[in-house]
């Protein structure tokens, strides 16, 4: 980690890089987001202070494996930041279940 603090404005950019199981849309471009917070996290090993992400987006649609990849997905984008140590993704009902 640079000495630079990983903010959420960061953690939006990396979450562009998430696309929707069926789309070329990424995640934050659908507007899915509905909120992208960090939190410290006291139970992270080692002595550089990490973060827990917490992301609340809405569901593409009602297919639950697509809805399970795109989970995954943000998980494993996120934890491959050094500043990043738990990853929780919460799943909204579709706004529009076409899927």
């Amino acid at each position: 980690m640079t000495g630079t603090p990983f903010t959420e404005a960061d953690l939006l950019l990396a979450l562009r890089d998430c696309y929707l199981p069926l789309d070329r849309r990424n995640i934050v471009a659908a507007n899915l987001v509905r909120s992208a917070t960090l939190t410290p996290d006291p139970d992270a090993p080692g002595a550089i202070p990490r973060l827990h992400a917490h992301i609340t987006l809405h569901a593409p649609g009602t297919d639950e494996a697509a809805n399970s990849q795109l989970s995954a997905q943000i998980e494993n984008r996120l934890l491959g930041l050094e500043a990043i140590s738990r990853v929780t993704v919460t799943l909204l009902p579709a706004l529009f279940p076409i899927l």
